[in-house]
C-alpha cells in the first residue's frame, strides 16, 4: 500500500517536473543558440579580411576578445585548408582539423564537457575561405535546469512523505508480522546463511516465512558446496602451477648442467692437452654463470617485493638509467639516445622497482639492435597519467612469437632466461599499469606503459 501511494505521487510529480524542465530547457537552449549564432556571425565578419590576408595577429585579437566572454569556452578560426589560424586554446594554432564542413542547422551539445559547439563558414560570395568554431559553456543552462529539477524533487518528496505517512498508518498492522522476516533477510545479506524465521501462522506471512527458510537452507547448502569446489580448484591450480614451474626450470638448467657434467669428466682426463683444458675450463665458467643467472632471475621473479609508491620525477630516474646503460662497454659509442621529455613528469612509482623495469627494457632494446643504432626514450603526459615509451630500430619481433614474449621462461634470444619481461609485467601490475609492445619485423619495436600522476586510491 505504501509503495502504491508513493508510486502514484512520484509518477504525477515526476511528469510535472519533466514537463517543466523540458519546456524551460527548450527555451534556454534556443536562447543560447541564438546568442551563439550572433557571436559566431560577429566572428565571421571580424575575421574575413584578416583570414584572406592571413593576418595572424588580427585573428588572434578576434579570438582573444571572444574568449574574454564568460560564457565562451573556446573560439577558433580555421582556414579553408583546415588549419587552425587562431584559437583561445593553447597548442591548437597550426593544427589540422580537416576541411571546411557544411554547417548544419542543428547545433549539437557536447554533453561530456558541457559545451554547445557552433560552426559557421566564412564566405566570400559563395566561396568558403574558412570557418569559425565557437564553444559556449552550458553551465548557466545546467544551473537553471538543476534549480527547476530541485524544486520538482522537493515537491515530489513532500507529497511522497505525506502520502507515505498516511499509508503507513493504515498498513502498520499488516506489516508488523514481517519484521522478523526483514531482520532475517538482513542477516542473510550480511553473510549469515544460518538465519531462520519462526513460522507463527498459516496466512500469507507464514507462507512467506516458510519459503524464506527453504531459500536460506538452499543458499547455505549451495555455499558449502561452492566453497568445497573452490578449495579443490585452488589446490589443483597450485599443483599445476608448481608442476609447470618445475618443468620450466628443469628445462632451462638441463643444457648448462649437461655441459658442466661433460666438462668435469673431461677435466678429470689426464690425457687432456693444455689448450683443450683451457677451452673446457671456459665452458665450465660460462655455464656456471648461466646457471647462476637463471637462478637469480627466478628468485627475482618469485620474491619480487611489494611496490612502495611515492611521488617522484620520472624524468630524473630515466636520465640516471640511460646514463648507466650508456656506459656499458658492449655498446659504448655505437648507440645514440634520443630522449624527449615534457616539462612536468611527476608521477607515482617505486624508484628501485621502476629502475629495474627501465634497465630491462633498455637492455632488451639495445640487444635487439645488436649494439648499434638509435634508441628513442619518450615521456609524455596523457591526462592524469604519464606515458613512457622506448623505441628501437632493431630487427623487430617475429609475429608468431609476439603472444609468447611475456610468458615466464620464454626467450627469443639464445642466452636469455625468459624472465625479464615477466618481472617487468609483475612490477607494472603493482603500479596499476601494463606493458604494451608493438613491433613489426624488420622495422623495430616500441614498448610503453602509463603511470598515475597522483594517488586515486
Amino acid at each position: 500500500m505504501i509503495f502504491s501511494v508513493a508510486l502514484v505521487h512520484v509518477v504525477l510529480m515526476g511528469l510535472f517536473t519533466w514537463e517543466a524542465v523540458h519546456r524551460q530547457s527548450q527555451e534556454l537552449r534556443q536562447e543560447m543558440v541564438n546568442q551563439g549564432r550572433s557571436l559566431a556571425s560577429l566572428m565571421v565578419v571580424a575575421s574575413t579580411n584578416a583570414l584572406l590576408a592571413e593576418d595572424l595577429a588580427s585573428l588572434a585579437e578576434v579570438t582573444r576578445r571572444v574568449g574574454e566572454r564568460e560564457d565562451v569556452s573556446y573560439g577558433e578560426i580555421v582556414d579553408v585548408r583546415g588549419y587552425v589560424m587562431a584559437s583561445t586554446r593553447d597548442g591548437r594554432v597550426g593544427r589540422s582539423v580537416g576541411p571546411v564542413i557544411k554547417v548544419s542547422e542543428q547545433f549539437p551539445l557536447v554533453k561530456t564537457d558541457r559545451v554547445l559547439d557552433l560552426r559557421q563558414a566564412v564566405l566570400i560570395g559563395d566561396k568558403p575561405v574558412g570557418f569559425v568554431v565557437l564553444g559556449l559553456s552550458t553551465e548557466n543552462l545546467e544551473s537553471a535546469l538543476a534549480a527547476t529539477r530541485n524544486r520538482g524533487i522537493q515537491y515530489t518528496l513532500l507529497a511522497l512523505v505525506i502520502g507515505s505517512v498516511a499509508a503507513w498508518l493504515l498498513s502498520i498492522t499488516v506489516t508488523r508480522n514481517l519484521h522478523a522476516l526483514t531482520l532475517a533477510a538482513k542477516r542473510i545479506g550480511d553473510g549469515d546463511l544460518g538465519a531462520r524465521v519462526e513460522v507463527r501462522s498459516q496466512d500469507e506471512a507464514g507462507t512467506l516465512a516458510h519459503a524464506f527458510n527453504s531459500m536460506a537452507a538452499s543458499l547455505q547448502r549451495n555455499a558449502r558446496e561452492i566453497e568445497q569446489e573452490h578449495q579443490k580448484r585452488t589446490e589443483a591450480e597450485r599443483l599445476a602451477c608448481v608442476g609447470e614451474m618445475a618443468a620450466s626450470i628443469a628445462h632451462e638448467i638441463r643444457n648448462p648442467l649437461a655441459a658442466l657434467l661433460n666438462s668435469v669428466k673431461l677435466l678429470g682426463d689426464q690425457k687432456l692437452v693444455k689448450d683443450d683444458h683451457a677451452i673446457v675450463t671456459r665452458i665450465v665458467d660460462t655455464e656456471s654463470k648461466r646457471l647462476q643467472r637463471i637462478l637469480d632471475d627466478f628468485l627475482t621473479f618469485s620474491r619480487l617485493p611489494a611496490a612502495q609508491l611515492q611521488n617522484g620525477d620520472l624524468k630524473q630516474l630515466v636520465e640516471e638509467t640511460v646514463e648507466l646503460v650508456r656506459q656499458d662497454p658492449r655498446y659504448s659509442g655505437r648507440i645514440t639516445f634520443d630522449c624527449r621529455y615534457e616539462p612536468d613528469n611527476q608521477c607515482l612509482f617505486d624508484p628501485d622497482l621502476m629502475r629495474q623495469v627501465l634497465l630491462n627494457l633498455l637492455l632488451n632494446a639495445m640487444q635487439a639492435m645488436q649494439g648499434e643504432g638509435k634508441l628513442i626514450v619518450r615521456l609524455k603526459r596523457n591526462g592524469d597519467r604519464v606515458n613512457l615509451s622506448i623505441v628501437d630500430n632493431g630487427g623487430g619481433i617475429p609475429e608468431h612469437i609476439m603472444s609468447q614474449i611475456s610468458k615466464p621462461f620464454f626467450s627469443g634470444r639464445k642466452n636469455g632466461t625468459g624472465l625479464g619481461l615477466s618481472v617487468v609485467q609483475r612490477i607494472l601490475a603493482q603500479h596499476t599499469s601494463v606493458l604494451s609492445i608493438t613491433s613489426r619485423e624488420g622495422s623495430g619495436t616500441e614498448a610503453c606503459f602509463d603511470l598515475d600522476r597522483e594517488n586515486h586510491g
